[in-house]
């Protein structure tokens, strides 16, 4: 089942005793605890609604409060989160969890209680019992980074409900600006909902005067520049990042970051790997390899080699030395133009 179908389900109060939600969308975990929670009136909240986090309660606190029937109302919710017991994590902890004992409830669980098991992970430990009994007899959401279509898909919806239209160049520029995150793009929405005012209308230009441009993305940008051999506009470019507060480590390791993806994106691509199957191999937004795949066709896989081990090489130095950062990126930007001319 995915999030929409959930939603609609309890919208409709077709619910099950026992639901898990797992994946790491943290907007579309926010639209599922806000639709049950309006199941509960607000006047019975205080009493059939508990909430639990598995880092710092145990587990058994949690099932005790779901084998008991609601006060004064239809049905008791309980929210369990941060489930790291259902994962392969091997995470040390003071707290002991009752795993049986949710393995029991599991196969005969309170009717009228909802049990939410909110799962911020990209899969359980299919080896574990209490994870085949969860999937055999809960209700099991996909909850999945969403991808560029479905970002845009949900931002429309939004802006019906509010009523607002938006260029198609100014919804692609927004997507763009903000790397199709929705909990970003939804925040910038709503200062451009106000912006459209009464012509109820967002424009291409309202996003560029009003969305500023993520750190990764410019990072993103300053790639092209660095792979195209312009020194003097990377160079520029740098400087920019830097009059805007941002840390040189910050930077070079976003750098860093960036290429080791194209790099590994490259390789899969040529293995066959198509969108899909690389985000889900590397774990990684489908948008930033939606980004990657566009940018290595342009590139070679020796060249940015070389800009990875150059950038690798001025991280260890500024951990470990007191070298100037911004001479460092001086130098390995004419490292790596000498290397273009050698033919190296």
């Amino acid at each position: 089942m995915n999030v929409n179908e959930l939603i609609l389900n309890i919208k409709e109060r077709k619910v099950n005793p026992v639901n898990i939600i797992l994946g790491e969308e943290q907007y579309q975990i926010q639209r599922i605890r806000q639709a049950y929670l309006d199941l509960i009136p607000d006047e019975e909240r205080e009493f059939n609604v508990g909430q639990y986090d598995m880092e710092t309660v145990p587990l058994s606190t949690a099932l005790d409060d779901a084998m008991s029937v609601p006060f004064f109302g239809e049905y008791r919710l309980v929210m369990v989160t941060n489930p790291y017991f259902l994962t392969g994590e091997n995470k040390k902890s003071k707290i002991e969890h009752d795993v049986n004992g949710l393995i029991n409830y599991i196969q005969d669980p309170q009717p009228t209680t909802i049990l939410v098991i909110i799962a911020p992970y990209p899969k359980l430990d299919e080896r574990k019992k209490v994870v085949k009994l969860l999937k055999q007899n809960g209700n099991v959401v996909d909850n999945h980074l969403m991808t560029e279509k479905e970002v845009q898909t949900e931002l429309i919806h939004v802006l019906k409900r509010k009523k607002v239209e938006i260029e198609p160049q100014a919804l692609q520029l927004l997507l763009e600006k903000t790397g199709s995150k929705i909990e970003i793009a939804i925040n910038e929405l709503q200062k451009l909902i106000i912006a459209a005012g009464e012509e109820r209308l967002i424009t291409a230009e309202y996003v560029k005067q009003l969305v500023a441009t993520s750190l990764e993305q410019n990072v993103f940008d300053l790639i092209d520049l660095v792979m195209k051999h312009n020194g003097a506009a990377a160079l520029k470019m740098y400087h920019e990042l830097l009059d805007q507060q941002e840390e040189p480590l910050k930077i070079n390791a976003i750098l860093l970051g960036n290429f080791r993806l194209l790099l590994q994106v490259k390789v899969l691509h040529k293995h066959g790997y198509a969108q899909g199957n690389i985000a889900g191999t590397l774990k990684v937004h489908p948008y930033r390899v939606k980004l990657a795949l566009r940018k290595i066709k342009r590139f070679s896989l020796g060249d940015l080699r070389k800009a990875y081990l150059g950038l690798l090489e001025n991280e260890e130095k500024m951990k470990s030395t007191s070298q100037d950062s911004e001479l460092l990126f001086q130098m390995f930007l004419l490292k790596f133009n000498q290397n273009k001319k050698a033919g190296n």
